[in-house]
């Protein structure tokens, strides 16, 4: 079980060298964020079984023995959870809840690198279509996709269970994108946020040299105060995406592009 959390301050990581179909990672943050009045409350942190919802003190004692993290009250809640439960049962997200622990935190950079692939991977048929229908309009640059969840919270299949076998408050779970062009980014973004500035180079190199008919460039922020840079792929293809474009987002007037990921 992952029982550390990320240090209250800004803190730099390591690139994560992804397979090459993947994200390039170029920039990685913890910017700190406190907790807020949205954060579960104590007593909802107490584990309650993932089949039947009971609430007992021994049920923390009977885990599943892959994630260590799915608490159940008897072998037979166990079972019928494995494949009968919400969006296919725990044996289709055994592997999510091993990455974010039994807090609800993923630390390890790994992690953090297969979880935001994970959120991205669910966008993305919306969000590289809606980046190049605005690259033709306003010329290069990024996405910025933020969250009022955390990137745990984010990363789970369904919003039907967290770590504690309780549903996830922060529903319905959505991510808004903006396409932002890094003058937009200075007098808007680091305005509100300084510390943001500290991906400002990076940033400004990802968007001078990426291919826009090929790749997209993404800054992800998370509740949870994770951020994140990165030059993903296009999916799919450049004609695919411009036609999407122009078909869904010529006429619209919106400034922001938001997606529910329970409706995806």
């Amino acid at each position: 079980m992952i029982n550390s959390a990320p240090e209250k301050q800004e803190k730099v990581k390591s690139v994560v060298k992804p397979p090459s179909a993947s994200i390039e990672w170029a920039q990685c943050l913890e910017l700190g964020y406190e907790e807020t009045s949205t954060d579960e409350a104590s007593s909802d942190k107490e584990p309650v079984c993932f089949g039947c919802g009971k609430s007992q003190e021994d049920a923390s004692n009977k885990k599943c023995a892959k994630c260590h993290v799915a608490s159940y009250c008897s072998r037979e809640c166990q079972i019928k959870d494995w494949k009968g439960g919400t969006g296919g049962g725990h044996k289709f997200a055994c592997e999510a809840f091993a990455r974010v622990g039994g807090n609800m935190k993923i630390t390890k950079e790994e992690d953090q690198a297969s979880a935001r692939q994970d959120v991205f991977a669910r966008i993305r048929f919306y969000a590289c279509p809606y980046a190049v229908h605005k690259t033709s309009i306003v010329g290069k640059g990024f996405m910025f996709i933020q969250s009022d969840c955390t990137l745990a919270e984010l990363s789970l299949p369904t919003p039907s269970k967290n770590s504690y076998g309780r549903p996830i408050q922060q529903s319905p779970r959505a991510v808004l994108l903006h396409f932002l062009t890094v003058g937009e980014y200075d007098s808007e973004v680091c305005k509100d946020d300084f510390e943001l500035a500290s991906v400002r180079t990076q940033l400004q190199t990802a968007v001078e040299e990426y291919n826009d008919k090929e790749r997209i460039v993404l800054l992800m922020r998370f509740r949870c105060g994770h951020v994140a840079l990165g030059v993903a792929p296009l999916t799919p293809d450049y004609g695919i995406c411009k036609s999407l474009g122009e078909s869904y987002y010529a006429e619209s007037t919106a400034g922001a592009l938001q997606l529910n990921l329970d409706d995806i």
